[in-house]
C-alpha cells in the first residue's frame, strides 16, 4: 500500500514538473496582423485610428447628398473603417469600410411597410505596403476622401466609388 502511495505520489509530483516547466516555457508569440486600433500596441493607436476614421466618415456625410446618396439607398450611413497592419513593417495590408443603407416604403392599400437593407464591405484601394505613419499623414490632410492614397493613383473616394 505504501508502494502504491509512494509511487502515485512521484508520478503526479513529476507531471506537475513537467507541466509547470512547459507553461514557463511557453512565451506570448508576437502577432504578424494586428488591428490598426492595436498598432504598435494593444489599443494604444485606438484614439489615432477613430479619429481618423471620424475625418474620413465626415468627408463622406459632406458628398453623400450630391453622389452616393441619390441612388436606391437614399439613406447610406458609414458603419465602421477596419484596417489590419503588418506590425513587423509597420505597413497596411488591407483597409475595409463598411456603410449600411436602405430604403423603406409604405403600402397605401393596407398600410403594410416594406424595406430593403444591404450592407457594402469596401476595400481601400491601399498600395502595397503602405506605411501606416503616410496614411495618417494622409487623413490629417486638407481633404482625406479625395487625397491620393499614399504611393497609390486612387483617392478613398475612388475606392469607395466603385463599391457603392
Amino acid at each position: 500500500m505504501i508502494r502504491k502511495t509512494l509511487a502515485a505520489s512521484l508520478f503526479v509530483l513529476t507531471a506537475a514538473g513537467f507541466a509547470g516547466t512547459a507553461f514557463a516555457a511557453a512565451e506570448p508569440v508576437a502577432q504578424r496582423y494586428v488591428d490598426a486600433v492595436d498598432w504598435p500596441a494593444h489599443e494604444e493607436g485606438m484614439s489615432r485610428f477613430f479619429a481618423a476614421e471620424a475625418k474620413l466618415v465626415a468627408g463622406f456625410d459632406a458628398v453623400c447628398g450630391d453622389t452616393f446618396c441619390e441612388g436606391e439607398y437614399p439613406n447610406l450611413r458609414a458603419m465602421e473603417l477596419r484596417c489590419s497592419v503588418d506590425a513587423t513593417k509597420s505597413t497596411l495590408k488591407q483597409c475595409r469600410w463598411t456603410f449600411a443603407g436602405s430604403t423603406a416604403s409604405v403600402n397605401n392599400k393596407t398600410g403594410a411597410v416594406t424595406t430593403t437593407a444591404k450592407l457594402f464591405k469596401c476595400k481601400l484601394m491601399l498600395a502595397k505596403n503602405t506605411p501606416i505613419e503616410s496614411f495618417y499623414e494622409m487623413v490629417n490632410g486638407e481633404d482625406p476622401l479625395n487625397a491620393k492614397l499614399p504611393m497609390s493613383r486612387h483617392s478613398v473616394y475612388d475606392s469607395i466609388n466603385g463599391c457603392l
